[in-house]
């Protein structure tokens, strides 16, 4: 294992992340607030990057897998604890607060906080700025701004950022596509925060909702989340933004700015992300209007908000589900499981791997009925190996299983057994609010200190793609 690789790089990572917090002090300091919480933060920051950068020098051999997952799972740890010092700074406990940060960087949005303390313009950006800078991948922005680790970078940029069967490529340099991405994921960025704004919400709130929607993170600087504007257009657009959030940023790259218009239509997952939405939606529309008494018009605009909110992993609300019907609820929780679409900021096991799931189903029945055929998995016109066959499979399973192992650990500590199950799925899947005790319109903080810890590892590992993460604990992984 090459330490002076693994820990210089992190130290680099260390200086970016102390950097982007002058962000939140400018605010703070053009509000009046204080200064003193992102000030002491940027100074640990930059120390700990000091000293990684002085004791471990970068060497010449090769990288393995082995450094760049252990880079991505402990870069990523270490970020999620130095972005909580603020919270601590305020006086949020340890536990609190490192909750907060990491369900911040890691986009899922569950919070630990009772919101209608009001923590400051400060606070409350440098939360959605934890997910905007998350969405896409610290390690991704740290790509675009360092280009010169050279092909190394292709290691660090798999490990992290998720990808598709389809390896398609924007650029032949992970550098570059890196790039591409951020300069993308910048432009709907500001996009998304000029139509809040036309809409009526102040610069301010359309700028933390923006880094929210497009962070697939859904921290907002309100307790009642996207209820708070009552503006059905401010709805709509979100619900759109939060689908566009949901979507392969590169194939909508491709399709934009490439000219490829025709290649979203024939997209696979595309194509089946759109029909899985509008087909859960128009079975909640039904459900709403038959089990809650809804009109039609109530009933669409809360059908494919929160379908749209929680297939994107993004976790808004626009009214507490929790009171809704128990098939309006189990509609919305499939919503959560299926997820969005690999290299978009959407969590989950993404409809790729649903796909594939399905077709090798499909295939084992043809089988069963032609016992001598031989029948290959197409994706997108092109043949899928075995191998990503059953790496898929492998995943799901693994998933299936953290899940499971999870809801019977918190179950242990008491925890009534809906709240147990969709906290682990909205904290594996990155979506945020679960049901009952975890619904939309709690929170996390009345759990016991055990099981958000429980849950911050959940965060971390369905972040990082499960595997990246589990490596580490390995025997394996770090025997020469």
């Amino acid at each position: 294992m090459q330490y002076g690789n693994i820990f210089s790089t992190i130290g680099k990572m260390t200086v970016f992340l102390g950097l982007i917090q002058f962000l939140p002090l400018l605010v703070s300091f053009y509000y009046g607030e204080s200064l003193f919480p992102f000030a002491i933060s940027i100074i640990i920051s930059l120390f700990i990057a000091a000293v990684l950068l002085h004791y471990f020098k970068p060497t010449k051999d090769d990288w393995t897998v082995r450094e760049s997952y252990a880079i991505v799972s402990l870069g990523w740890l270490l970020a999620s604890v130095l972005g909580s010092i603020p919270f601590l700074i305020y006086g949020i406990s340890p536990v609190n607060a490192l909750f907060e940060s990491m369900s911040g960087i890691t986009t899922t949005g569950a919070t630990a906080l009772d919101l209608s303390i009001p923590y400051g313009k400060g606070f409350h950006f440098w939360r959605t700025l934890l997910h905007w800078t998350g969405g896409l991948g610290i390690v991704a922005l740290f790509l675009a701004v360092l280009p010169k680790i050279s092909r190394k970078a292709v290691f660090l940029f798999n490990a992290e950022v998720k990808s598709g069967v389809d390896d398609d490529k924007l650029s032949p340099r992970i550098s570059i596509t890196s790039k591409i991405l951020l300069g993308f994921y910048v432009s709907l960025t500001v996009i998304v925060f000029l139509v809040l704004f036309l809409l009526g919400l102040s610069p301010y709130d359309a700028l933390v909702h923006a880094f929210s929607v497009i962070g697939s993170g859904g921290f907002s600087n309100y307790a009642e989340s996207a209820a708070h504007f009552k503006n059905s257009y401010v709805n709509f657009a979100i619900t759109i933004f939060m689908l566009v959030a949901g979507t392969n940023f590169g194939l909508m790259y491709r399709t934009i700015f490439q000219r490829k218009v025709t290649k979203i239509f024939k997209d696979e997952e595309f194509i089946s992300y759109i029909i899985v939405f509008l087909f859960i939606s128009s079975l909640l529309i039904f459900v709403l209007w038959k089990d809650m008494n809804m009109d039609f018009f109530e009933s669409l605009e809360n059908s494919f908000f929160h379908v749209a909110s929680m297939m994107s992993t993004t976790g808004f609300m626009i009214t507490d589900y929790n009171q809704w019907s128990d098939s309006s609820k189990m509609l919305l929780t499939i919503a959560a499981i299926v997820g969005g679409c690999s290299g978009s900021t959407a969590g989950g096991p993404l409809i790729t791997r649903w796909l594939i799931l399905l077709k090798h189903c499909r295939r084992d029945i043809f089988k069963k009925i032609h016992p001598s055929a031989v029948k290959t998995i197409q994706y997108n016109g092109k043949t899928i190996s075995d191998s990503v066959v059953q790496s898929t499979l492998s995943f799901m399973i693994l998933w299936a299983f953290l899940i499971s192992f999870s809801t019977f650990l918190l179950s242990l500590l008491g925890i009534d057994i809906i709240t147990s199950l969709t906290s682990s799925i909205a904290t594996i899947n990155n979506v945020g609010p679960g049901l009952n005790l975890v619904g939309p319109a709690s929170s996390y903080k009345d759990l016991p200190s055990l099981a958000k810890m429980i849950l911050i590892m959940n965060m971390w590992i369905g972040r990082l793609n499960i595997y990246t993460v589990l490596s580490v604990f390995t025997f394996e992984f770090w025997k020469k």
